[in-house]
């Protein structure tokens, strides 16, 4: 899993849409990269985080069993081979021989054996993987080790021989070859773990005497196409070409340089893309008119707008809230009463009628045309898989008006379009919240957003005027820009639920991690969603343990029935359409619910860049979009003619391979 974070590397390297055909480079030549980040790395330790601006880095530093190429295709990488049983509960790897781990000195340690695999798996269960929830349940006996049930050598995990991996699973997953792309499954080697203090020894951590995956460049081993060779907070971030790595033949750009931007300058990034420093920047819609149209024409034959990704951004609701240092509520009837609305259906799906998506866009990426490419209007891309030959999102459009006619009797949650503004029915909805609910209008609605980005600021208070004017002045938001440390405390770094210091967040997103609906779906799971904490809420696999206030909340807003569906579809092992339309019912339940409301995906904007596109690894889910294998940047900047071009010939190609692998 992967909490993602608008405005991090993530955010960047979509605006950059590096992912196609050759332009003016050759195969074995490419510019450097440079772009800015705005978050420190957290941590290191790659089987154990579980956030995106950590992931983002590490998956240049380790590869995985298998990689993806430009299509997205899962191939290759310190894998050479797998294959399954017929009841794909039994995974074997047979691993690449030759492949060294260097310090990040770039000397060769040791050669990369099977056991590696084992000491990360069994590292990310003694340290509780932030990502623990991706084989828990999955991989024989994990959980249980994790209880201290059995020993580790009872865990679904074993190093045949020095070449040879398998895993054993609890239940049938045909899509466990896609969850290898992700850090929980991947090789430590425990010698080198060993050395970083005595807290390390496996079966006896102790996160105190361990520095292994400290945010410091020496406290991990590489066997990925690069090594962080610099790593200074809120300053600079460097990696450089490994030259041992295995496939060293196909990375072409040998050095990524990331620059520390707090956003406090509206224009930094373009003048130094315009400067030669950067190799990417958007046209910014915290720009004047005259000044964004300036650009445009400026760069009239250039600017494109990039394909979206697999990541969404929710608006989500503090089911539980119980820190208020970011509030102007100054009575406990106050927040009684903000509480009691939330937890109301009505409530929410009047806010989410009330919330004008694209203006909302627009005030970061300029025109309507980005600001719609943006729009995603369910949890799940409506296309991330297929039931019976017919696109995802439509099994859980049918669902949805077959269930409540809040939406009519049709609904079109394909992107590009919004389905759900509708200020006349944000006022019927909001009257009938407030019968149900006893509330005291108007309500009000804490909002915390960061004070150093514009565009930050200029989208919370366009979300304020469109819900206030669409229910004049009945829920009414407070805007709080906050400084950077204390937006992050109080969302994307919250540790539990009870630091979630805020009513509504726009903070929320999440990539996925394999190729299947419970990728995202389980992130709001009651017993193991990673993003429980992100909605006020924190979860346990025992009953008996919920906290009260918690549970509370949880049954009030039906999310125990939420965790039935879920249950429901991941039992369904044999026949993918019926697991993916049990999925889709748990699906449907958040849109009917308003549980989180959908804003967009990874932000796309109108962009200018020299990195060549469609030429990178393509992924959808999981950390293989995030390597700088195979990309290349050339020195002129890419015409929008080249993209598009571009674009449509990978598209083709994609759609062949795609049918040539589902052979």
């Amino acid at each position: 899993m992967k909490k993602a974070l608008l405005g991090s590397l993530a955010a960047v390297l979509a605006l950059a849409g590096c992912n196609g055909k050759g332009g003016q480079t050759t195969a074995s030549q490419s510019e450097d990269f440079r772009s800015v980040y705005s978050l420190d790395m957290q941590s290191l330790d790659y089987t154990v985080s579980n956030k995106a601006v950590d992931n983002e880095n590490t998956a240049n530093f380790v590869d995985g069993l298998l990689e993806n190429d430009k299509y997205g295709n899962y191939v290759p990488a310190l894998a050479e081979s797998y294959e399954s049983n017929d009841d794909k509960t039994e995974w074997t790897f047979k691993i690449r021989k030759g492949v060294k781990w260097v310090t990040n000195e770039g000397e060769e340690y040791a050669e990369l054996k099977a056991q590696d695999f084992v000491t990360g798996l069994q590292h990310s269960a003694d340290f509780k993987s932030g990502t623990k929830y991706l084989v828990e349940g999955l991989i024989k006996n994990f959980s249980e080790y994790e209880a201290g049930e059995v020993p580790f050598d009872q865990v679904g995990v074993e190093a045949v021989d020095d070449y040879t991996l398998k895993y054993t699973l609890e239940k049938p997953a045909s899509y466990f070859y896609s969850l290898t792309t992700y850090g929980i499954l991947f090789p430590i080697n425990e010698d080198f773990l060993n050395s970083k203090g005595s807290g390390c020894k496996l079966g006896s951590p102790d996160l105190n005497a361990c520095d292994f995956g400290i945010v410091d460049p020496s406290s991990i081993l590489y066997n990925g196409g690069y090594i962080l060779t610099n790593n200074t907070a809120k300053s600079i971030v460097e990696f450089t070409k490994n030259q041992n790595y295995w496939d060293a033949e196909h990375v072409y750009i040998n050095k990524v340089t990331y620059t520390y931007d707090d956003g406090s300058d509206d224009h930094s990034i373009m003048n130094g893309f315009e400067a030669g420093t950067y190799t990417s920047a958007s046209i910014r819609g915290t720009w004047s008119t005259e000044e964004f149209d300036k650009y445009m024409d400026k760069y009239k034959d250039n600017v494109y707008i990039p394909m979206t990704d697999g990541g969404t951004f929710s608006l989500a609701f503090n089911y539980n809230r119980r820190s208020f240092n970011n509030t102007n509520k100054t009575t406990d009837a106050e927040k009684e009463n903000t509480h009691k609305a939330i937890l109301n259906k009505n409530f929410r799906l009047a806010l989410q009628a009330a919330f004008d998506r694209v203006v909302y866009l627009k005030q970061r990426v300029g025109d309507e045309t980005a600001a719609k490419a943006s729009l995603r209007n369910e949890l799940v891309p409506t296309t991330f898989v297929q039931i019976k030959g017919e696109d995802y999102g439509k099994t859980v459009a049918k669902l949805v008006t077959e269930q409540t006619d809040v939406f009519g009797n049709s609904l079109d949650l394909s992107e590009g379009q919004d389905p759900y503004y509708n200020p006349d029915k944000a006022k019927e909805l909001l009257a009938k919240a407030a019968a149900e609910a006893g509330l005291t209008l108007p309500v009000s609605l804490d909002l915390v957003t960061l004070s150093t980005m514009s565009f930050a600021v200029n989208q919370a208070n366009s979300l304020k005027k469109s819900v206030e004017e669409a229910t004049n002045g009945q829920i009414l938001i407070n805007v709080m820009p906050i400084d950077k440390d204390a937006y992050y405390a109080a969302t994307y770094l919250a540790s539990n639920g009870s630091e979630s210091d805020w009513d509504i967040s726009t903070a929320v997103g999440w990539n996925p991690d394999y190729l299947d609906p419970r990728s995202y779906l389980n992130i709001y799971s009651p017993v193991n969603g990673d993003q429980l904490t992100s909605i006020g809420l924190d979860g346990t696999s025992d009953p008996d343990n919920f906290q009260e206030s918690d549970k509370a909340a949880m049954e009030a807003v039906g999310l125990f029935d939420y965790q039935k569906l879920l249950e429901a579809a991941d039992a369904i092992t044999d026949d993918l359409d019926a697991r993916y339309a049990a999925y889709a019912k748990a699906d449907a339940w958040i849109i009917e619910n308003a549980f989180a409301i959908s804003v967009q995906c990874t932000v796309v904007a109108n962009t200018v860049t020299r990195s060549v596109p469609f030429v990178g690894p393509y992924s959808i889910a999981g950390q293989g979009g995030n390597k700088f294998k195979l990309r290349r940047i050339q020195k002129d900047i890419i015409t929008n003619k080249d993209y598009y071009e571009a674009k449509e010939a990978w598209l083709a190609e994609r759609a062949k391979s795609a049918k040539s692998a589902s052979k």
